[in-house]
């Protein structure tokens, strides 16, 4: 029976306890085990395509060194979360054997195309190696069940811990610190942070995210064109369209000439996966044509102090520029507070896929990043 064994230790390195996971064919189950249970070796990479690298890697050749393998999708806001201590971890480590590898496993049909995944890896700063799983073979062998998940394996190949979620990132420090030594009882380490977070983090709850299953009214059938109106009452937990819009592969597409997307929230942060165009291959606007819709909140255009990182101020309108599919940051505001954010779109071409929201103020990413 494939296994994956699993050694779980605190944040002070003492405390261990080893879980069975179920095969993935099973529901995902953990039961306690022996601590002399022999350890299972982490699956090995089937043949992939390898970004950010000059040639494919497998788990063997990274031997002696602690692998921590990051399960990631580069729309994903929870995995964009993770990101800062993976550099912070990149920069400490590398140089005393830790090796990261990016498993990018899409949500999208667009995020299938190496060109996407690899414009993503140079705008987010990432610099470690990454493999594409666009079957889920490498998801599915080490039965994950969300985005991000982390693994850490030692030196000999074994699966020591892991973790689902954009959390627990004192404890993932402590278990890689744990597993150098092992490797090595000399090495010298730095401090572990002292904090989770930032002494600024305030995080609280917020909307869901959601998807194109979300729309308040009825789904239009699979690329059949409907005409939609803005209904009176509006919910949170749902978007609304008013306009001609299409089911197109996974995203809803605007077929009219205008139309406009409302958005309920309650949130500090809005970040929306969009693309210029319906095609699964995710089609492209030249920067210098890119595809603009208007952004306002509560009937008014975006304040600058509001803007989202992607969004710009043209005369008096707040615009968004969508040049490629991807996760855009739409609405930063001060504190979490409840909102509408409307679209308004006067092309054809934009598609909507999902909607993820943030509640966690942090001014400095960098003391993000140190989680000092």
């Amino acid at each position: 029976m494939n296994r994956i064994i699993l050694t779980d230790t605190d944040s002070g390195g003492t405390n261990r306890r080893v879980y069975r996971l179920i095969p993935f064919q099973s529901l995902l189950q953990c039961q306690m085990m022996d601590l002399d249970e022999p350890r299972v070796r982490a699956p090995e990479f089937p043949d992939s395509m390898w970004l950010n690298i000059y040639s494919d890697v497998s788990l063997h050749s990274l031997q002696p060194n602690v692998v921590l393998l990051d399960f990631w999708e580069y729309t994903c806001i929870n995995c964009l979360r993770t990101l800062p201590y993976l550099r912070a971890w990149h920069e400490r480590y590398a140089d005393l054997g830790l090796t990261i590898v990016g498993v990018h496993t899409p949500e999208f049909r667009f995020g299938r195309r190496p060109e996407f995944v690899k414009a993503a890896i140079g705008r987010l700063g990432i610099g470690w190696p990454v493999v594409l799983d666009n079957d889920q073979h490498i998801w599915t062998s080490y039965a994950n069940c969300c985005r991000p998940t982390i693994h850490l394996i030692d030196g000999q190949g074994y699966v020591r811990f892991s973790r689902a979620g954009d959390h627990g990132y004192t404890q993932i420090e402590s278990v890689i610190q744990a597993l150098l030594r092992e490797k090595d009882p000399d090495v010298q380490l730095p401090p572990l942070p002292k904090a989770e977070h930032a002494p600024s983090a305030v995080c609280v709850p917020t909307s869901q995210e959601i998807h194109v299953d979300a729309l308040g009214c009825p789904l239009p059938q699979d690329d059949k064109a409907v005409e939609y109106s803005l209904p009176a009452h509006l919910a949170e937990g749902h978007f609304y369209l008013a306009g001609s819009w299409r089911l197109k592969n996974d995203g809803l597409t605007i077929s009219g000439e205008s139309g406009t997307i409302t958005l309920p929230y309650h949130a500090a942060d809005v970040y929306a996966v969009l693309s210029p165009s319906p095609h699964s291959g995710g089609y492209t606007r030249s920067e210098h044509s890119p595809l603009k819709i208007e952004i306002l909140q509560d009937g008014r255009p975006l304040p600058v102090d509001n803007y989202g990182q992607d969004v710009f101020k043209d005369k008096d309108r707040s615009m968004l520029r969508i040049d490629i599919p991807r996760s855009y940051h739409v609405a930063h505001n001060s504190t979490v507070r409840r909102a509408e954010l409307q679209m308004r779109i006067m092309e054809t071409g934009l598609t909507l896929f999902a909607f993820s929201f943030g509640s966690c103020l942090i001014t400095d990413p960098a003391e993000e990043s140190r989680g000092a």
